[in-house]
């Protein structure tokens, strides 16, 4: 028989039972409402912890999003960087085939003029050319005519006949001076539309 209970009556023995059951309940029932509480947190700090795996996971997904919306937008940056940079060298392309046309039609219209020109001086030198022919011949049928009678010429008819022959040749000197000039500005025409041609150009942006 255990010492704590030896020479004690029923009674007692269950008094004493009874009063440490009793305490061991009310540490059980303290224990049991901590435990409780504990289990309470555990179960808000799990919804805590749920809904802050759904918000990570909205996180994620979002960043993911907007990862593949960067790279949508970077491809498209890159899209348009080949569009513009074609767009440039077509403009460049057609810059320089208007260029080149513009200056075809300029040199084409210099060209012309200068062929206008040229045939401008070609008619005035068979004009010329006829005066010269027919003055030619009226000095060598004067020269032929005076010179057959010669004997009978006076000094006044000799001066005379000298005079037309010295008025002629001053007349194609002075032609032909004057030919030479406009040879001298169709030229100083045509550098300067070359010059003015091959220069630089400048244009409008």
């Amino acid at each position: 028989m255990p010492s704590e209970i030896t020479g004690k009556i029923v009674e007692e023995i269950i008094k004493e039972w009874n009063a440490e059951l009793q305490e061991r309940t009310g540490k059980f029932r303290k224990q049991a409402s901590a435990i409780a509480e504990w289990d309470k947190r555990i179960l808000q700090n799990r919804d805590v912890l749920l809904r802050l795996e759904i918000e990570v996971a909205k996180v994620v997904e979002s960043q993911a999003s907007l990862e593949r919306q960067l790279e949508l937008i970077e491809t498209h940056q890159q899209e348009v960087d080949k569009a513009l940079q074609s767009i440039e060298e077509e403009a460049e392309r057609i810059y320089k085939d208007e260029r080149a046309i513009l200056l075809d039609d300029e040199a084409a219209s210099t060209r012309d003029a200068m062929y206008e020109q040229a045939e401008f001086i070609e008619r005035e030198l068979e004009q010329m050319t006829e005066q010269i022919k027919s003055i030619i011949q009226n000095l060598n049928s004067n020269q032929g005519g005076e010179l057959a009678a010669v004997d009978g010429m006076t000094p006044l008819d000799v001066v005379w006949i000298l005079n037309n022959q010295l008025s002629s040749l001053m007349w194609i000197d002075e032609k032909a001076e004057e030919f030479s000039s406009r040879i001298q500005k169709l030229a100083g025409q045509g550098s300067a539309a070359e010059h003015e041609l091959m220069g630089p150009k400048f244009w409008l942006s």
